[in-house]
């Protein structure tokens, strides 16, 4: 026998025995890339692949507009934001990435993101200006003088997208497009059509990036879409050239992050305070589903297929607007082939829930069951019960340290960040746990210590202590459970928790809470179940760090959450620290 045939069969069989399949039981944690830190992040958490508490790893975002032609072996028009020159990143990812199955870590790439989802002038008109109330309306008072006509291209529409201390601009956003250049969009729309339940589709193929598009409402306001168009002047299908790069990055799998709640508002059909019919998001959403799945199928047969969804994605009953209540119901209901491959089966990456940036204020029917606990744990086990209920198995989803919503700056008391006790409470009370699994918003995500009190906020959990706790539970005899994310300086992480909690059997498998409740009108208020923390996308962090010369700024204000500052080689990062003020801390090297 060959010699050189026995070594690379013995490296290909230690290469598989290095990587199981992940399967089902998943321990999964985004990654924010950005130029600044990003690398080093993704670096980090390669070199120490065997060890680190999660067993997928989501890389985010690419831009729902992205082109990639195959071979090309560039990120250059992905948006993913690792790097602007040369290769853009690419070779230094697919590297980080076989890095990372080798240690036995699955590697997706997810697409989306909020910023990437929010077309900020319908987004303000008809999910939060058009109810004249709600969670969010003190935007329009405070920005436009309580009306609509006072929120433009200058103030961001009201910074209803991002808070005016992100300083962002339109490029800094991008909407899903509907490819009708390419022959596998229409493809698509033709299956779509034929298993339509709702009303009859109405496509919307001009919201293209930079095209200008009349308010289908008013007739009259006329804004220019956000994103690009190139990958119409190239005729590319963004959503296949999702799949052509996750094959040559050697991928596991893709990820769809759709939250377009502007969509499902401006399109909707009802009237005056609804109920209203979401219909038309129902259709474009699968889809783009479906865009991905045929795909796969042609281009990458081994690829998994996984999506975020709505805290309220799957609850049936009436829909307010506001939010993407019942998205993910109708979709399973009128398209079960869609969410089934993401769901079972050997393509199956799952639905992944965004059971957080939720609050307790029920001046806005923020709790969704008025006779259950409205605190975090029990928001969670009603949502994922009402994915249990409508067939569609899912995953619980955290967020590490200060929730996106309410906003901080506006309503910090009816946060309800992840505590401790909320998530031993999730981890024994939502069976999906110990079955499926979760996953967590965000890895490198600081925990916000901020204390109680009516302007302040409850130490929450660091994100190495919920990945432990997490993946002991889905994998209860796995070593890397025990072990930590690597922060990128390489010192040892401090961790909420001591030791990883066991679980009690004497806790109920199931979710004692009903499935809806009619006498609850959700409104805007559980537009939270799909905004979170995913708002700060790769466009709005590309800056690198301020050298700002000698000085501890240790505790000195700061004015965008997030933000990083290099002083004195020591990278600060802008968080809530010390109470509803925010400050720069200690994160690491620089």
């Amino acid at each position: 026998m060959n010699p050189l045939a026995v070594l690379l069969a013995v490296a290909t069989t230690v290469a598989a025995l290095a990587t199981p399949p992940v399967g089902n039981a998943v321990s999964a944690g985004y990654l924010l890339l950005n130029p600044t830190t990003g690398p080093a992040k993704l670096k980090a958490l390669a070199e120490n692949a065997a060890t680190i508490p999660v067993n997928r790893i989501y890389l985010s975002f690419v831009a729902p507009t992205m082109v990639y032609v195959p071979g090309s072996n560039t990120l250059q028009y992905s948006d993913i934001g690792y790097s602007s020159s040369g290769d853009y990143g690419f070779a230094d990812v697919k590297k980080y990435v076989a890095q990372l199955q080798a240690g036995g870590v699955e590697v997706f790439l997810s697409m989306g993101g909020w910023n990437y989802n929010c077309y900020p002038y319908l987004y303000m008109k008809y999910s939060i200006a058009y109810f004249g109330k709600g969670p969010n309306y003190w935007k329009i008072t405070q920005y436009g003088g309580g009306s609509a006509a006072g929120c433009n291209e200058s103030n961001m529409w009201c910074y209803v997208c991002e808070p005016q201390s992100e300083n962002t601009t339109l490029k800094d956003f991008i909407v899903f497009p509907e490819p009708d250049n390419a022959s596998t969009w229409k493809a698509v729309q033709s299956t779509i059509a034929a298993g339509a339940k709702g009303e009859a589709i109405k496509w919307h193929p001009e919201i293209v990036g930079g095209a200008k598009f009349t308010d289908p409402v008013d007739k009259q306001t006329v804004t220019t879409v956000p994103g690009s168009n190139y990958f119409v002047t190239v005729n590319r299908d963004p959503y296949t050239d999702f799949v052509y790069l996750a094959k040559d990055l050697g991928l596991d799998g893709v990820d769809l992050d759709y939250e377009e709640m502007w969509h499902a508002d401006t399109f909707r059909s009802g009237s005056g305070t609804g109920p209203f019919k979401l219909d038309q998001t129902v259709y474009k959403y699968t889809a783009i589903a479906l865009d991905m799945v045929n795909a796969i199928k042609a281009i990458y047969p081994a690829c998994k297929l996984s999506t975020a969804a709505g805290a309220a994605g799957a609850w049936s009953n009436n829909w307010w607007g506001g939010n993407l209540k019942g998205l993910w119901y109708y979709s399973n209901l009128w398209y079960p082939e869609v969410t089934k491959f993401m769901s079972a089966g050997a393509n199956a990456g799952g639905i992944n829930v965004m059971t957080y940036d939720l609050s307790n204020n029920n001046v806005y029917f923020e709790c969704p069951d008025t006779t259950s606990n409205c605190e975090l744990g029990g928001q969670v086990k009603f949502y994922m019960n009402t994915y249990a209920t409508a067939g569609i198995p899912a995953r619980v989803g955290y967020e590490i340290g200060q929730p996106a919503y309410p906003d901080p700056s506006n309503d910090p008391t009816h946060q309800i960040p992840l505590t401790q006790s909320a998530l031993t409470e999730i981890l024994n009370g939502v069976p999906n746990t110990g079955s499926v699994g979760g996953f967590f918003w965000e890895l490198y995500k600081p925990k916000n210590s901020a204390p109680t009190g009516p302007s302040g906020q409850p130490n929450n959990i660091d994100a190495t202590s919920v990945a432990q706790q997490m993946c002991a539970k889905v994998l209860p005899n796995a070593t890397r459970c025990k072990g930590v994310i690597p922060p990128i300086d390489g010192s040892s992480p401090v961790t909420t928790a001591s030791q990883v909690p066991t679980t009690s059997s004497a806790v109920p498998t199931t979710s004692a809470v009903p499935t809806t409740s009619s006498a609850v009108r959700t409104t805007s208020a559980i537009k939270s179940s799909t905004t979170s923390s995913k708002k700060t996308t790769t466009k709005a962090t590309t800056a690198g760090p301020v050298t700002t010369g000698s000085g501890d700024l240790s505790g000195t204000a700061c004015t965008v959450f997030g933000g990083t500052v290099c002083s004195n080689k020591v990278l600060y990062q802008c968080a809530y620290y010390t109470g509803n003020t925010l400050t720069w801390g200690k994160w690491t090297t620089c």
